[in-house]
């Protein structure tokens, strides 16, 4: 029997960020959700009910700290991880004590860097 994929939504409003973090956890053998904006972000995590969440904080519709508000809300996405990337250093700060946000990943990033946290959050390091 094939083992199920490890899923993986990723909210980034840079299709370019966006394509190359599907490439790179795509070949990783992951199943990636990709999702452009912050408005249909929530719909689609709970849809998809992923094992991370790779979340950007500047985002059209709702920003990211909304969308960990929200998923911190909801008892179906209560123990969803999720990995901040941004450009903003200070994102570290603005998540302290939140128990879904379990790593940060600063763009730019290098590739090795994102997929090793990925593979480290999702147990597979």
């Amino acid at each position: 029997m094939a083992e199920l994929k490890k899923k993986i939504v990723v909210v980034e409003d840079e299709v370019d960020i966006l394509e190359l973090v599907n490439m790179i956890l795509t070949n990783a053998g992951y199943e990636v959700y990709l999702c452009d904006n912050g408005r249909n972000a929530l719909e689609l995590i709970k849809k998809v009910r992923p094992h991370l969440v790779i979340l950007d904080l500047m985002l059209p519709g709702f920003d990211g700290k909304y969308i960990v508000k929200q998923m911190s809300e909801d008892e179906e996405l209560a123990d969803t991880s999720v990995m901040i990337m941004s450009a903003l250093e200070e994102s570290e700060k603005m998540f302290q004590g939140s128990s879904h946000v379990r790593d940060f990943c600063i763009k730019p990033f290098r590739t090795s860097v994102l997929l090793q946290k990925v593979k480290t959050l999702m147990g597979d390091a």
